[in-house]
Formats: structure tokens, C-alpha cells, sequence
């Protein structure tokens, strides 16, 4: 409804919660791509990795905000989510070589550096981990790192 097409960057600021993997998956079926935004970063870190990815949308979990931003901002509550969910099939607009995903770097030169992933390497990265470490889904796993942080 808000004009997500393939590769539409739409940056995703939240606690590791419900509504960051409804959020992501959101992004994911309408075919763009997000952008993991740590609300524990400085304000000018997250308005500098928006305006750099060129993200149109900030799906943002109640309470946070980034000031500044150009883009629309929406609340990314559970209620709001899910009472405007289309139940349509997934976007065919992406494909594997599109992009998932940009993750952004430490900024040990100073300023953050955007790595696009595409779909096919993160798939090639989730499918090598299965197989190195295999999951079911008795398994319970803890999660240290930032949502943000690209291994996660």
C-alpha cells in the first residue's frame, strides 16, 4: 500500500521482538529490501545509513523514531501490522538477484559502509549453516548479537 517494489529499500528500526520479524518478512514479500536499523545507535548514525540507502519507509516499533528522516515513517506495532495485511501471494517482483537485504558496516573508517546482499547470498549463507549446524525445531538458539550485525 505504501509503494514497496522489487529492491524498494525500507529501513526497520526495532528491538529484536515480534514486530522486527513481521516487519522484515513485510518488506521481504512486498519485494524490497530492508534496512536493520540498532535503535541503540546514535541518531545521526541511523539518519546518515537511511539517507545513504535511500530507504523510502522506516518501519519503526512504537516509541522510536529517527529525526530528520525525508522518508515516510510507520508504526510498526503488532496491531497496526497485522490489521493492514494484505493476504495476498508473495511480490514475483524479486527474484534471487535481488537485493534482501543492506547491512551496514562497524564505520571503523568513520562512516558506515552499506553491503548489499541479495537473496541468493543469503540463502547460500543460511543453507551452509544448516548444513555446518544443523537445526530442528526442538532446538532453542540464544541470539547475542544486533539485530543489525549481519550474521545475525
Amino acid at each position: 500500500q505504501k509503494g514497496v517494489r522489487k529492491e524498494s529499500m525500507v529501513g526497520v528500526l526495532a528491538e529484536r521482538s515480534p514486530e522486527m520479524a513481521v516487519s522484515v518478512l513485510a518488506v521481504l514479500k512486498a519485494g524490497g529490501a530492508y534496512v536493520p536499523l540498532d535503535p541503540d545507535y546514535p541518531e545521526d548514525r541511523l539518519r546518515y545509513m537511511l539517507e545513504d540507502s535511500g530507504a523510502c519507509l522506516l518501519l519503526a516499533q512504537p516509541g522510536l523514531s529517527v529525526s530528520g528522516f525525508s522518508g515516510e515513517t510507520l508504526e510498526a506495532s503488532l496491531s497496526s501490522l497485522t490489521s493492514e495485511t494484505e493476504t495476498g501471494a508473495v511480490s514475483d517482483e524479486a527474484d534471487a538477484d535481488s537485493l534482501a537485504y543492506i547491512i551496514y558496516t562497524s564505520g571503523s573508517t568513520g562512516t558506515p559502509k552499506g553491503v548489499a546482499v541479495e537473496h541468493r547470498q543469503a540463502a547460500a549463507f543460511l543453507s551452509g549453516m544448516q548444513g555446518q549446524f544443523p537445526l530442528t525445531e526442538e532446538d532453542v538458539i540464544v541470539l547475542k548479537s544486533s539485530f543489525s550485525f549481519d550474521a545475525s
